[in-house]
């Protein structure tokens, strides 16, 4: 979200400093951001009383940046869902002929219905909407998102078949959707695209932090032995896999890594 931030803010400084250095001191002041709600017609409503859905709106015709508990948006209209409880404080940034102008509106949030908690909502988001992952292919040198480990670590590297020239046989262009649907957990999976989806039920413990798949759709699953994995790293971004006892004498490990699909590391 941080490089989305960053995005607006750079373009909207592409777009001042089109302007020519002799006009910049005559750029009109900055507006009242109470008489430009008004005038924009600004919206922030939860959508039920307490409720954690909000309606954001503004007039079409302007650029805005909504920023609210973390959560961005850039749409004129859009419906956020907010994660806690308590009162919160919704920003809505307009770019305006005099720069941008930032309204604030507070929104008492008591009742946060249907929520996933960490660290399952990492991997399906917080209300079960679904998450894509990708296999992270520009971690590091873009080796260490398949690789052979010790079976008593997953970060102790014996071998990584990439920087040999092997590639799995399922390749690296898949995608595994993790999702809620109603009480069950799925994942689907499209190995390249234009495949046909493959779909499993998934179990996800959180005590033990491991991942059993239902069905083998696993991509890789050529050199997956079981259907449960060791989940060694779960965050917002990343997602990483580990079976140990792998390989024809049970003496080895397999490591998969794969990143929230749209996300780009900073190597």
């Amino acid at each position: 979200m941080k490089n989305i931030i960053y995005l607006f803010i750079t373009t909207t400084l592409l777009l001042f400093s089109c302007d020519p250095i002799e006009n910049r001191d005559t750029l009109p002041p900055l507006e009242n951001p109470d008489k430009l709600a008004e005038a924009i017609n600004l919206k922030v409503e939860s959508t039920f009383p307490g409720g954690n859905i909000i309606a954001l709106g503004i007039d079409e015709g302007f650029q805005v940046h909504w920023d609210a508990e973390g959560i961005n948006s850039f749409k004129n209209k859009d419906t956020i869902r907010l994660r806690t409880i308590g009162e919160k404080t919704i920003i809505c940034n307009v770019l305006t002929k005099g720069g941008i102008v930032s309204i604030k509106r507070t929104i008492n949030v008591t009742s946060v219905p249907n929520l996933i908690e960490e660290p399952l909502a990492f991997l399906i988001d917080y209300f079960g909407d679904g998450k894509t992952w990708v296999y992270a292919t520009d971690f590091s040198n873009g080796t260490l998102h398949w690789f052979l480990s010790a079976p008593y670590a997953w970060d102790e590297i014996w071998w990584l078949p990439i920087a040999d020239g092997v590639v799995s046989e399922d390749g690296f262009q898949s995608e595994l959707f993790f999702e809620k649907i109603d009480d069950k957990l799925f994942l689907t999976v499209v190995n390249s695209p234009g495949d046909e989806p493959q779909v499993s039920e998934f179990l996800f413990n959180p005590e033990e932090m491991t991942l059993t798949i239902v069905e083998d759709i696993f991509p890789g699953m050529d050199h997956a032995y079981k259907d449960t994995f060791q989940i060694k790293i779960l965050n917002e971004n990343e997602l990483v896999l580990f079976q140990d006892g792998a390989g024809a004498a049970k003496n080895t490990g397999w490591t998969w890594r794969f990143k929230r699909k749209g996300y780009k590391y900073l190597n």
